[in-house]
């Protein structure tokens, strides 16, 4: 451990201000002193390398934050998805994790694959910022993220238990590199809408994503009705439920490193 306190990757990763600027060097000096922590198995439940851990991952959470806040449309890299399968191992593997504090993250959705043309990481940290919202600041043991197709869109809306602060949310939308202007900035990329609301005792966060234009295109262009047309060149191969739980420099531990 003593080798590590003095490494390069352990002064970049810890004390290198979290700015677009420092990004690429910040990013490769977590992954990099992470991955050197991990290759101490036999010390898993030392309390300092999981401390050491879980500030690393706060970190590359804050960064994922402030990138997604301040992205231009320019960087916003489409992709085919199967919506479903990314989000049910998403929400399996959230729901794991979860378990020892007693929560649990239970996803719901038509049987049917549902595919869309979305930014497939960006999408999957607003997601994930939405299950740590909801265990943060609500009470209930049970967070739910239902996925429904509609006319021309797909809403996702993740529910719990519990009252937010919906003044505190606006202030934070104010703030950029906050995890709520990450998540709108996300969702009005996507031609979408995020909005929070209250109804039966339970705080609601419903995303709705459209399945028509994009921002790229203009309102007089032919729209693709097709997916797997070559209007969007690749598709999006979503890391599997034992990936997720595997790799613990993956996204879902860094999503919820604020909660877990």
């Amino acid at each position: 451990m003593n080798t590590i306190l003095y490494s390069d990757n352990f002064r970049t990763a810890l004390h290198s201000p979290i700015t677009r600027e420092h990004e690429h060097d910040l990013r490769c000096a977590l992954h990099g002193l992470m991955l050197e922590l991990l290759q101490h198995p036999n010390r898993k439940h030392d309390p300092n390398l999981q401390g050491m851990l879980s500030q690393c991952r706060l970190r590359l959470r804050t960064l994922q934050n402030l990138v997604d806040a301040t992205r231009g449309e320019q960087e916003f890299a489409m992709q085919r998805c199967d919506l479903r399968c990314m989000l049910e191992d998403l929400c399996a593997a959230a729901d794991l994790l979860l378990r020892p504090h007693n929560r649990s993250v239970i996803f719901s959705a038509p049987h049917e694959r549902i595919e869309l043309a979305c930014a497939p990481r960006e999408l999957t940290t607003l997601v994930l910022e939405l299950i740590a919202n909801a265990m943060l600041h609500t009470s209930g043991s049970e967070i739910t993220v239902t996925m429904q197709r509609k006319t021309r869109a797909i809403t996702i809306t993740v529910e719990s238990t519990g009252r937010v602060d919906l003044d505190k949310l606006h202030r934070h939308a104010q703030q950029t590199g906050s995890g709520t202007s990450a998540m709108l900035r996300t969702a009005w990329l996507h031609h979408g809408t995020l909005l929070w609301l209250q109804r039966n005792e339970k705080s609601v966060a419903s995303l709705k994503l459209s399945t028509g234009l994009n921002r790229t295109q203009r309102s007089d262009e032919k729209l693709p009705t097709d997916l797997n047309s070559n209007s969007f060149e690749s598709s999006y191969d979503s890391p599997d439920l034992v990936d997720l739980l595997a790799d613990q420099c993956s996204v879902v531990y860094v999503g919820l490193a604020q909660v877990n």
